[in-house]
């Protein structure tokens, strides 16, 4: 009874688990989202030439430069707290480790690990290069 009671709460750590790892993913996307919404607002900004073609004054390029600071500034902390969210989900992986979870007969309870691979694969599937959109 124990043995299941175990495996039951391994199966709703990993589910647990595997949900903050895709909404990880998700914020992730929308900040990469934003920066490359600020990536496109800065070569308006600056000109496709470099020639910065709305002529800004020197006022006008310090209120820009501290906009995309305070946004860099913004998805620098939560990238940072998604980090933590991260470190956190792997320490609670190492508690679901098939390793140790034992059945009665002393086998793995999972071959797969803590976590869902097909988030894994779909994501891996969708992922693509940035840069290949920048125009340089």
């Amino acid at each position: 009874m124990h043995d299941q009671n175990h495996l039951n709460h391994s199966r709703s750590l990993n589910d647990a688990l595997s949900q903050l790892v895709k909404s990880i993913a998700i914020e992730e996307e929308a900040l990469a989202t934003l920066m490359r919404a600020e990536a496109d607002k800065t070569l308006a900004f600056v000109g496709k030439e470099r020639d910065l073609p709305t002529q800004p004054s020197t006022s006008e390029f310090i209120q820009f430069n501290q906009t995309v600071t305070q946004i860099l500034d913004s998805i620098l902390m939560a990238e940072w707290i998604m980090m933590k969210k991260i470190d956190t989900v792997m320490q609670f992986q190492q508690l679901a480790q098939p390793s140790n979870l034992k059945n009665t007969s002393n086998k793995s309870v999972d071959s797969q690990g803590p976590y869902d691979s097909s988030f894994e694969n779909k994501y891996n599937a969708n992922h693509y290069n940035e840069l290949d959109d920048i125009d340089y």
